[in-house]
């Protein structure tokens, strides 16, 4: 979507786990604030819109309903994956922008938090190729300065553990491409439903069968040195405004 480069704010997701094989797998994010008096109206110019503009690699789009946290009720809109030569012939003529902002933009507040996030292609792990869920949790991490080299041994042991245990949900890790006070990571998950959470996931116990006794408690000390604050939220994918 051609914007101003507002440069979007996660949660940045995972729209799908075929990932292209390339150095920068990017995804762009940006949170739209809906009029809860338009909301019929906008599912519909939303769904219009990323049908005619967003349909297709590396330009498609997804749209997520945001269900916990300070941003709830807000709709987080993504599109990728693609590398940042593609934003150089992004939808843009043919009336994209006409469309977005005389048909879209009056239905909402505004946008705001965006980013664009850079895959960590060593450390996404997914349960079957192509792999999609309909429920995502994001979680956005503060590093503290310096310690960026050691989140990244921290993540690595994790992934070990999904890869070994074979996890029944996906994982991707992301860098914040343009640094955030307070965002400089973020860890998206993927559910199959809302009924995958009530299962008993004891990441500790697995984390001690694959590296050892009280291993889980030395990683978590680790981490408390590492970051500085974490954040989370739950979202779920609006199908019918969705290109996945």
């Amino acid at each position: 979507m051609k914007k101003p480069i507002y440069l979007t704010v996660i949660a940045l997701l995972i729209t799908s786990m075929v990932i292209a094989q390339s150095p920068n797998v990017i995804y762009e994010t940006i949170y739209l604030t809906p009029k809860t008096e338009s909301l019929k109206d906008l599912g519909e110019k939303m769904k219009a819109h990323n049908q005619q503009y967003h349909a297709t690699p590396p330009y498609n789009a997804s749209v997520w309903r945001v269900t916990t946290g300070e941003r709830s009720g807000d709709m987080l809109w993504i599109m990728g994956p693609f590398t940042f030569a593609d934003l150089d012939s992004r939808p843009s003529d043919g009336g994209h922008d006409e469309d977005w902002s005389g048909n879209v933009l009056p239905l909402i507040h505004g946008m705001h938090d965006g980013y664009y996030w850079k895959l960590r292609p060593d450390h996404m792990y997914a349960p079957s190729e192509g792999y999609q869920g309909k429920i995502m949790r994001v979680r956005t991490f503060d590093i503290k300065p310096g310690k960026d080299d050691e989140f990244t041994d921290m993540i690595s042991l994790i992934n070990k553990v999904y890869t070994e245990k074979k996890i029944g949900h996906s994982r991707a890790v992301f860098n914040n491409v343009v640094k955030d006070q307070n965002r400089d990571v973020a860890v998206v998950f993927q559910y199959e439903n809302y009924a995958y959470l009530d299962e008993s996931q004891n990441i500790g116990k697995l984390f001690e069968e694959v590296h050892g006794d009280n291993s889980w408690n030395k990683f978590m000390e680790a981490m408390r040195d590492i970051v500085e604050s974490t954040s989370d939220e739950l979202l779920e994918v609006i199908p019918e405004m969705s290109v996945r």
